[in-house]
């Protein structure tokens, strides 16, 4: 695993350390690199940043990120180093309409491309880094948004009812709207009248008006993956044929699946066909 070390002299609020580790290991899978030495992230002023600039590329401009490549092969000497203006980045985030955070990491991700040999100086080069960034961005906000889930559902677990089984689950069930429902398991002493947690999450979001949605994690104590039953798969399927659902076991790590992938034969409706 990298080593990240992280300075910032910049008033602004920066990335935090956790963030900036989980992009550096991501952009690093994904391009199938190993930095072998340490990585410097540096988030600095853009008086800083415009100095940098003039006294190393003789441009007396200001910019957003710098990366310098050192190269070692050594573990404890510095491989690389990234320059981030946080203050170039706010800039940057209201004229594009994106969000401050989500716009340092792509410069982030940006300053590592540099590193591992992407350049922009020229249309066609530029291009092909400016495809490739916003590639890994969008993706890593997926997962950002995946992780987050399933630490929503290990929230709605508390919360379950389960003096019979003593099988808590909780569930986390994401609209089209990006609003999350969470559910968990509720137990009846006549068993046939509990209800699970996918299904509490779901009923609860369909009477306040969502009808749409784009994933579901759902998360027990057990070691296994925690995947919705059957009967949770037939009440899905009505609203979200092609759900992303997040199987996920204590200690949060989870697999994906799509519903349609889970529950390849619903039981159907169709008033058309006169059934």
């Amino acid at each position: 695993m990298t080593t990240v070390l992280v300075t910032r002299s910049s008033k602004e609020a920066t990335l935090s350390s956790a963030i900036i580790k989980k992009i550096v290991d991501f952009v690093c899978a994904q391009e199938n690199r190993e930095i072998p030495g340490k990585l410097s992230i540096a988030f600095v002023s853009l008086d800083e940043i415009r100095a940098l600039k003039k006294e190393f590329f003789h441009h007396n401009v200001e910019t957003d990120v710098i990366s310098f490549f050192y190269g070692t092969e050594e573990s404890d000497e510095v491989w690389g180093e990234i320059i981030i203006s946080p203050e170039k980045a706010k800039e940057q985030a209201r004229a594009y309409d994106t969000l401050y955070e989500n716009e340092q990491k792509l410069l982030l991700i940006h300053g590592l491309l540099h590193l591992f040999g992407y350049d922009d100086t020229d249309r066609d080069k530029k291009q092909i880094m400016e495809n490739r960034q916003n590639y890994l961005l969008d993706h890593f906000l997926i997962i950002e948004k995946r992780d987050q889930l399933v630490l929503s559902a290990q929230k709605a677990q508390k919360y379950a009812y389960a003096p019979y089984s003593l099988f808590p689950v909780g569930a986390a069930l994401e609209t089209c709207h990006g609003k999350v429902i969470q559910g968990g398991n509720i137990e009846n002493a006549s068993f046939g009248l509990s209800v699970c947690a996918e299904r509490v999450a779901l009923f609860k979001a369909v009477s306040m008006g969502y009808a749409t949605f784009t994933r579901l994690a759902v998360i027990s104590f057990s070691q296994d993956y925690c995947l919705p039953c059957g009967a949770c798969r037939q009440v899905l399927y009505e609203f979200a044929p092609h759900l992303e659902i997040l199987a996920a076991r204590r200690g949060g790590d989870y697999q994906i699946y799509t519903l349609d992938e889970l529950f390849p034969h619903p039981f159907q409706l169709k008033p058309e066909k006169g059934f």
